[in-house]
């Protein structure tokens, strides 16, 4: 009896001290990867928010890359830039195989191209996309490009210019062909994403349409299943994105 009591207590003894050592490892482990977005350390970007993901395989300039909470930079991208700065702000996405070119060459005498790389006369610029926004794969965004809140560039599109708010643009070069709600759907939406001093009103809306929308379809729908709003409560919880429809 006392020897079996003996060897529960090595056992213990070994048992701690290994358990001890695994959840030191796992505990740096986990540090370690919350200095990572995948193969680039937070450090390397200008900004970093709460749960940004960038995916592998993309040639980025990291240090002139600023991400807000909750942004998304997929897999195979591409920044092309010396001093050309990317602002992704919360909620927007940027797909895969999306081309990012803030900066410009300007054709100078006496500069052959094949020393471009020398980035004299270069223009650098800073191309934004906004809240929400999605950039589909394989798009290509060029230097003075805005994306708006909410907009929506479609796979392969060029896109050199602001794009309004809530539209959706295709095409080379990027052209409005739609919008992603409606007014009624926009509100609802914003007032479930953003704090009551973020949302955009009724009466800029309304002249966002009217300037930008008239005869224009809307792609966006508002309903969802029971189990997909379930599944995305669970999904909203997992990572703190809030629901702001409480707040008045």
């Amino acid at each position: 009896m006392k020897l079996m009591n003996v060897k529960n207590c090595i056992r213990q003894m070994f048992f701690y001290k290994y358990y001890k050592k695994l959840r030191t490892v796992m505990s740096l482990r986990k540090q370690w990867r919350k200095m990572w977005i995948d193969n680039f350390f937070h450090s390397d970007f200008a900004q970093v928010g709460e749960h940004c993901q960038v995916m592998p395989n993309s040639s980025l300039v990291p240090n002139n890359i600023y991400m807000e909470d909750y942004s998304r930079i997929q897999g195979l991208c591409n920044m092309i830039s010396y001093k050309g700065k990317l602002i992704v702000k919360k909620y927007a996405a940027i797909a895969s195989g999306v081309t990012i070119i803030p900066s410009s060459h300007t054709p100078t005498v006496g500069l052959p191209q094949f020393l471009s790389s020398t980035h004299i006369n270069d223009k650098d610029e800073t191309i934004v996309v906004n809240e929400d926004a999605w950039v589909g794969a394989g798009s290509i965004l060029l230097s003075h490009c805005v994306v708006g809140r909410g907009a929506v560039v479609a796979a392969g599109a060029v896109v050199s210019k602001e794009v309004p708010p809530y539209a959706v643009v295709a095409g080379i070069p990027a052209k409005i062909i739609a919008s992603r709600f409606t007014i009624d759907q926009i509100l609802e939406h914003e007032k479930i994403l953003y704090p009551p001093e973020e949302r955009m009103q009724y009466d800029v809306l309304k002249k966002l349409f009217e300037e930008n929308f008239q005869n224009k379809k809307c792609i966006g729908i508002s309903y969802i299943s029971n189990e997909d709003e379930l599944r995305l409560r669970k999904e909203k919880e997992k990572l703190g994105i809030a629901d702001y429809r409480s707040v008045i």
